[in-house]
C-alpha cells in the first residue's frame, strides 16, 4: 500500500476519533465559537471541527513517532516501500485521535472554568465591599 494512502487512512481514524470525542463531550457538535465573559474577556471554543483537526494531527504524529510509518524514508519511492496498515495501526490511530481531542476538550473548558471563577470572585468581591458595614 502506498505510504500517502496509509498516512490518509490514519489521518481519517483520528478525524473519526475527534468525533467521536465530540460526541462524547457534554456539548456536542458544537460549532466553532468565541464566548465573551462578563468583563470584556474572550475565549475560543474550536467545537467539533477543532477536535476533528487536532484528532488527526495526533493520530498522524502518534502514528509517525511509535509504528513502524516513522521509519520509512522521506522521499521513498512508493514502489519500493512497502507498507503494511493493520488493524492495530488503524484502531490505534482512531484511539489516539479521540485521545488527542480529549485533551483539546478538556483544556478549553479549563481555561473558561477558570475565567469564569475568576469573574465570580470578582464580583463577589466588589458586591461584598458594597455591603453596609
Amino acid at each position: 500500500m502506498a505510504i500517502w494512502v496509509v498516512v490518509l487512512l490514519i489521518g481519517a481514524a483520528g478525524l473519526f476519533g475527534g468525533l467521536v470525542n465530540a460526541f462524547l463531550a457534554h456539548e456536542g457538535f458544537l460549532l466553532p465559537r468565541m464566548d465573551s465573559l462578563p468583563h470584556g474577556g474572550r475565549i475560543w471554543r474550536p467545537g467539533f471541527l477543532g477536535n476533528m483537526l487536532v484528532g488527526t494531527v495526533t493520530a498522524v504524529v502518534l502514528a509517525g513517532l511509535y509504528s513502524p510509518l516513522g521509519s520509512v524514508e522521506i522521499g521513498a519511492r512508493d514502489d519500493v516501500v512497502a507498507y503494511r496498515l493493520t488493524i492495530a495501526g488503524l484502531v490505534g490511530a482512531l484511539l489516539s485521535g479521540i485521545g488527542g481531542a480529549r485533551l483539546l476538550t478538556n483544556e478549553v473548558n479549563r481555561r473558561f472554568e477558570q475565567a469564569t471563577t475568576e469573574q465570580l470572585t470578582n464580583a463577589l468581591q466588589e458586591w461584598v465591599s458594597r455591603l453596609p458595614r
